[in-house]
Order: C-alpha cells, then sequence, then structure tokens
C-alpha cells in the first residue's frame, strides 16, 4: 500500500467498526499486526456477494493517511477467483483525474479503467460506508461476470 502521511488511530478504530459491522464481511484485522496498523483488512464471505463466487474469499483491505489538511485513502477490493479488483483511490497517482478516482482490472478479460470518482460525504467512516454500498450493490455485479 504506502500511503504518504500519518495514520490516526481513532479513524482507524472507526473504520474497522464500519468493516466489523458490514454484513458481507466475516474477519476484520489490523495489517501487518495490531501493533503497526498500516492497513485494515478485511474478508467477505464469497456467498454473500453477487454474482457468488469461491472457493477463496475475497478480500477489501483500507488504508487512511493525514498528512497537512489532506487525507489520502485506498478502499480497495480483490477477488482471487475472478481476477477481478477494484477500488476507490484518493492519492497523487492520477492528478488528471481529480482528487478521487475509481478504478478496476479484470485479469480474465483483461480489462481495466481509471474514472473521476466522488463522495458527497467528508467523515472517513461515512465514506467507507458509502463505498462499500457502492462496491456490493453496483460495481461488483457491473464488471463480474456470474458465469466466471
Amino acid at each position: 500500500m504506502g500511503l504518504p502521511g500519518t495514520i490516526d488511530i481513532s479513524v482507524y478504530n472507526g473504520l474497522r467498526d464500519v468493516l466489523n459491522r458490514h454484513p458481507k464481511i466475516t474477519t476484520v484485522g489490523f495489517e501487518p499486526d495490531s501493533i503497526s496498523k498500516e492497513f485494515i483488512r478485511a474478508t467477505i464471505a464469497c456467498h454473500r456477494i453477487e454474482p457468488p463466487t469461491g472457493p477463496d474469499s475475497p478480500i477489501l483491505e483500507v488504508e487512511w493517511r493525514f498528512r497537512r489538511d489532506t487525507e489520502y485513502y485506498r478502499i480497495h477490493y480483490a477477488d482471487p477467483n475472478t481476477g477481478f479488483n477494484c477500488g476507490w483511490h484518493r492519492d497523487e497517482d492520477h492528478p488528471d483525474l481529480g482528487s478521487v478516482h475509481f478504478q478496476y482490472e479484470n485479469q480474465k478479460t483483461g480489462k481495466s479503467d481509471r474514472t473521476r470518482a466522488e463522495f458527497t460525504k467528508s467523515v472517513p467512516t461515512e465514506i467507507l460506508w458509502t463505498a462499500l454500498q457502492r462496491l456490493f450493490d453496483t460495481k461488483i455485479p457491473a464488471y463480474t461476470p456470474s458465469d466466471r
């Protein structure tokens, strides 16, 4: 991962709580461990998403950093079964797309893209909840064929 800036442990605790409350997520933990807390990794129940996937569980990784007056984050999903991964990134990698972009890649189909994105909320936990809704309600169904 590796975004610039520092973490805020209270923000990370709030993000972990959001992930723990989501019905599609089964486990949540700090990585590389509970002391370092560089990012949060969540395991997703493969039978709870549409279209269903498996046998391996997809993962979601969340990293949030603060540098001066700027927040940087990555909310990134990866399914090892389908080769599909996507996420919302607020970083300096694609300034032509604005401060936040959505990107996806499907390794099996060879398709990938990056587009400008935005969130109306500004609180990290609300941004994460909105991203989870978009991920499970629209992004996975739109970019992952049901017949794998």
